[in-house]
């Protein structure tokens, strides 16, 4: 490895790392309101065309592109992998990572300029008071420092720009976003499932998602190419470097303040060291976690930000029930295109909620299959995962190719998530029943933790340095000029998909930070 190149001259005002549904929210905000901005992503750059049709890859016939990936053992587990393209995945043998024996976890990623937005499904939902507010009812989870309303306006502005297809449906627990698109048309057999589904304080309602219309240059409309990358690199002000892979953040010996970060350049190997007055951390939640704890030096021995102890814990997922079944009596011939959860039906889950465990949601869609002739139903089930300070990521003895010690991710579900599993089964063979599904199959399990790609909570906000790793504005509360605003920030996770929440912390802490840049308190 060659010595640090260190670049001349004054630096940026600000350093984001990585470009994915995080960086490019921080980076668009950043940039648009004056600020230069400098955003390192490990990959590669893509181009428009290389990213399939996400309606045409999935009506693909079943077993095309079916193959072997020695190099992607993991990446190739996710649904989303064949019809996708393994070019959007990483090569799991590069970017290797441990757990322990008995504790699997599924890490899947996309290290590229647009992250894995370039083959995210676009189910874009906001959380709820009774989300950000669980903790006052249960106390199962540290309190989320924020409230619903704080975050309304940073909804919007994602919202607007995604523009987010959806209905206004008068539910407390699923509020009404910036809708500009009307949902997918529903199927015979979903549209008798809405009128039929009766449960308490709840309904089914259509999806919410994000399409995937082209945008400018081409890019389909669920990438941040089409959104809040494209709309940074617009102002002039934004500086987009690919294969800069981030090893540590640099500080000041006296103040602990972040003064910048180190990169290589995964092509020539140089090693450089860039200068900012702010730094946003929005690699993932996993890779956030090890380059915290990696950014080790006499103020922060035990990592940047770890001073209450809470710095790589509280990982979670989402648990997920999946089921299947032949739809009697419905023509296969009426089928239509199934492109994951941008269609069908949600029941969000019933308010009030009295069932002893975090609520769980119902995704349904009913004849969008055919199979051996026979159209078919799928009923999953997805709920929320308790922070348990067991769930972890440290740094490993072994190292990458660039220096870096190999995250071990040490994960598991808990009583609580046993607790999930049977009442989800038991809402997905009533839900089955309504439907009129024969034949039924539920997965005997919850997903293995990592398997639905929602990681979340390894550097958690909070009201106080004492448990948390960050302020209510996602400052580092040992380093306040370092910002981590991707789903490691999360205290915990809601049953709803966490992208639209991640997009809308990121903008709101990018707007923020830009505030401190303009009045000189950075």
């Amino acid at each position: 490895m060659n010595d640090i190149d260190a670049e001349a001259g004054p630096g940026y005002d600000a350093v984001v790392v990585g470009s994915g549904f995080a960086g490019s929210w921080a980076a668009k905000e950043l940039t648009e309101a004056g600020v230069g901005t400098l955003v390192l992503e490990a990959g590669p750059p893509r181009r428009a065309e290389e990213i399939p049709d996400r309606a045409a890859a999935y009506a693909a016939p079943a077993g095309a592109g079916e193959g072997s990936w020695p190099r992607q053992p993991v990446q190739s587990s996710h649904f989303h992998f064949r019809p996708r393209g393994p070019h959007l995945f990483v090569d799991d043998l590069e970017h290797a990572y441990e757990t322990p024996p008995g504790m699997p976890y599924r890490w899947i990623r996309g290290m590229q300029v647009g992250g894995r937005s370039l083959v995210w499904g676009g189910s874009a939902l906001r959380l709820s008071p009774f989300e950000t507010e669980a903790a006052d009812v249960d106390g199962s989870s540290p309190a989320w420092p924020i409230a619903y309303r704080e975050l309304a306006d940073a909804y919007d502005r994602v919202e607007e720009l995604l523009a987010l297809r959806g209905t206004a449906e008068d539910l407390p627990q699923l509020p009404h976003g910036r809708f500009r698109g009307d949902p997918p048309v529903l199927t015979p057999a979903e549209s008798d499932f809405r009128r039929s589904y009766r449960r308490p304080g709840t309904r089914a309602v259509p999806v919410r998602y994000v399409a995937a219309d082209a945008g400018d240059g081409g890019w389909p409309g669920f990438s941040v190419q089409a959104t809040a990358l494209g709309a940074a690199g617009r102002t002039g002000r934004l500086t987009l470097r690919p294969h800069a892979r981030v090893t540590s953040v640099t500080v000041d010996p006296v103040n602990g303040r972040a003064t910048g970060v180190e990169y290589v350049d995964v092509g020539t190997g140089v090693r450089h060291r860039v200068r900012a007055r702010v730094v946003f951390l929005c690699g993932g939640t996993i890779e956030t976690a090890r380059l915290m704890l990696h950014s080790r030096s006499p103020r922060h021995p035990r990592g940047l930000g770890n001073s209450s102890g809470w710095l790589g814990r509280g990982l979670m997922d989402h648990p997920l029930l999946t089921s299947s079944g032949i739809l009697q009596g419905c023509p296969p011939e009426a089928a239509q295109p199934w492109t994951g959860r941008q269609c069908g039906l949600l029941v969000p889950p019933p308010q009030p909620w009295s069932e002893g465990v975090r609520p769980f949601a119902l995704w349904v869609s009913l004849q969008r299959r055919v199979a051996g002739g026979a159209a078919l139903g799928g009923i999953d089930a997805q709920g929320e995962m308790l922070p348990h300070r067991r769930n972890r990521v440290r740094l490993g003895d072994r190292r990458d190719r660039w220096g870096v010690p190999v995250p071990v991710i040490e994960c598991g579900y808990g009583p609580h998530e046993e607790r999930l599993y049977d009442l989800m089964r038991q809402e997905i063979e009533r839900a089955a029943s309504v439907a009129g599904l024969k034949d039924l199959t539920v997965a005997e399990a919850l997903t293995a933790p990592g398997g639905n790609v929602h990681e979340l909570g390894t550097a958690r906000m909070g009201a106080s340095p004492a448990d948390s790793v960050l302020d209510p504005h996602n400052r580092c509360w040992d380093a306040p000029n370092v910002f981590v605003a991707d789903g490691s920030c999360f205290p915990s996770g809601g049953w709803q998909n966490p992208t639209l929440t991640v997009m809308a912390l990121a903008a709101r802490a990018g707007r923020f930070a830009a505030g401190l840049l303009r009045d000189g308190e950075c």
